[in-house]
């Protein structure tokens, strides 16, 4: 019944103090209905912030799993078109640095598939290079590991022979592995070397336009193999095609105007999409050859932290923080300042104009007024009412500096 781990009683116990305090604050101000609609009105926002922040607060503390997925915003800046949208979309990293620094290739060099595998690696951007380098310890580690492994599969097999026959031959295969053990422990710095620049020319390959990856298309089932050069083409045929709608639009064509509006939308959000996906499909082949240098296993980067993690994590408090302060009364006015303030912010990221696509999981059909908005607004009328006087810590605040309570009437 709740995705958070209290208690339903709580909530049941909560939500019922919740409203016998609005009824004995709505009877000492005189049975005002304006009171009573105020409050109802701050308690309905506030514990609409307080659980919103307190689910995604949790989400964190579990972690990822099955069931779980930590919250994060970018999914929803992802592909915002408005003002702000950009800008937020930056703060989780911009894909064009990463397509820039590991996708394009500086120079396309002809008869890429048939060059020694040496001079593919070379070809290998620098910054990708770097990490596959810096995998030299791990990779000679996960050839001893090899090797063990191997030895300790012959001893299993020659202690489980049961006729002369199989004891022979199975002593034979754990001489063979002892030997290549050894050959293998003693060239391990030489054979991961070897295997960092597979890894290297592996690489260089996909960017180079020699091999392709299997990559997801919109509007085509299944997969299809398309090598970096060629996912670099289509991010050009959409940049020209968006220039060519927006020129549309700009020109104010008659009627046609709202679909040409749409029109350039979608393809701006296609753009942004193919910009990221390419970008995380870089990273993941990365990863990937890293975790074959590893013997299977994947590396955990010590990555840094974005601006955008930090700013998902200052949200999510900041929304415990304000609807804890609207259900308390406690700095009333400026916590609904606040509110507003956020909610602003993220009217701005996806405005739901005509001519824009409406953000994930949009109820209805809004046009220029969301909930977003309704709630700002709802905001600001109670930001110019003393409710926290009415019922709430501002009352003994108010009484402690000196001030006269405030009448509602």
């Amino acid at each position: 019944m709740t995705n958070l781990p209290i208690p339903i009683q709580v909530l049941y116990a909560g939500l019922g103090g919740t409203v016998l305090a609005l009824i004995i604050a709505t009877i000492m101000n005189r049975w005002s209905i304006r009171v009573f609609v105020l409050l109802s009105l701050r308690l309905a926002i506030g514990w609409h912030f307080l659980f919103e922040g307190l689910y995604k607060v949790n989400s964190h503390l579990i972690g990822p799993s099955e069931t779980n997925r930590p919250f994060s915003s970018e999914p929803y800046f992802r592909n915002a078109p408005g003002p702000i949208g950009a800008y937020m979309r930056k703060q989780f990293g911009d894909p064009n640095e990463v397509i820039a620094d590991r996708v394009r290739a500086a120079n396309q060099l002809p008869d890429f598939k048939n060059r020694p595998v040496d001079e593919q690696a070379a070809a290998c951007p620098s910054s990708v290079a770097r990490q596959l380098d810096d995998m030299q310890e791990r990779a000679q580690e996960a050839v001893k590991s090899e090797a063990a492994k191997e030895l300790a599969k012959a001893v299993a097999d020659e202690a489980k022979a049961k006729t002369d026959a199989e004891k022979t031959k199975a002593k034979e295969a754990a001489d063979q592995a002892r030997a290549e053990g050894r050959k293998k422990n003693d060239s391990a710095a030489a054979i991961a070397k070897e295997r960092i620049t597979a890894a290297k020319a592996a690489y260089a390959r996909w960017v180079q336009g020699a091999e392709g990856r299997p990559t997801t298309v919109k509007r085509i089932s299944g997969e299809v193999l398309l090598s970096a050069p060629q996912r670099l083409e289509h991010l050009d045929w959409l940049r020209r095609e968006m220039k060519t709608a927006e020129e549309r639009v700009a020109a104010d064509l008659g009627n046609g105007v709202g679909i040409e509006q749409k029109r350039a939308a979608e393809l701006r959000a296609d753009l942004i999409a193919s910009e990221s996906d390419l970008s995380k499909d870089a990273d993941a082949f990365v990863a990937e050859l890293k975790k074959d240098l590893n013997g299977g296993e994947a590396v955990k980067d010590d990555a840094r932290q974005t601006r955008g993690q930090l700013t998902d994590k200052v949200t999510m408090w900041f929304l415990v923080a304000v609807g804890a302060c609207l259900m308390a009364g406690l700095l009333t006015r400026l916590a609904c300042l606040l509110g507003a303030g956020f909610l602003v912010m993220t009217y701005l990221a996806y405005p739901p104009f005509p001519w824009y696509p409406l953000p994930p999981n949009t109820e209805g059909n809004p046009v220029f007024v969301n909930k977003n908005v309704i709630e700002f607004l709802a905001l600001l009328v109670l930001a110019t009412f003393p409710t926290g006087r009415w019922m709430g810590l501002d009352a003994l605040i108010a009484r402690m500096m000196g001030r006269r309570y405030a009448d509602a009437t």
